[in-house]
């Protein structure tokens, strides 16, 4: 039984030939109850951006922050960030179109410079729950470079040994 909701925070900075491999070892795993973080830090490779909205779009677990480079520590503080409800989304998009990202803006304090968040159409239902934003409650947060990967039951294995 997947009681507890992990979050998991993928800091992106180039790295096109390893990120969908990460992000496969993520989506499929096991335990599902997941709400996954990518914070691509500014990459200027052609297709990091690219890969991580592609498996935003697919994926609704998945919100995609979009920022200045500012360091691996800067892209992690964002998940953490998000997870403890600080940051204020405003929709930029204003209806929800099938196979589309729905785009947000940080309204307020944006210390790490993030230009857009991203979420599937997928994860909302209505045109209302755009503007009722709400943020995930988890129980614990993970960690995972995005030039890494977990095997198939890694956190399956791993949750109940946090309990």
């Amino acid at each position: 039984m997947q009681t507890k909701t992990v979050g998991v925070v993928i800091p992106i900075y180039n790295v096109e030939k390893y990120l969908k491999e990460c992000l496969d070892s993520v989506i499929n795993q096991t335990y599902t109850n997941l709400e996954i973080i990518l914070v691509n830090d500014g990459s200027t490779d052609e297709n990091s951006l690219n890969i991580a909205k592609e498996y935003t779009l697919k994926d609704k677990r998945i919100t995609l922050f979009d920022k200045k480079n500012g360091g691996q520590s800067t892209a992690r503080n964002v998940g953490i960030e998000y997870f403890s409800g600080e940051y204020k989304l405003k929709n930029k998009t204003q209806t929800i179109k099938e196979n589309s990202l729905i785009e947000f803006n940080i309204e307020g304090n944006n210390p790490y410079e993030i230009y857009t968040v991203y979420k599937s159409y997928k994860a909302f239902n209505n045109e209302q729950d755009l503007t009722s934003f709400t943020y995930p409650i988890i129980d614990y947060i993970i960690f995972l470079d995005s030039d890494d990967y977990w095997e198939l039951n890694c956190i399956e294995e791993c949750v109940p040994r946090m309990d």
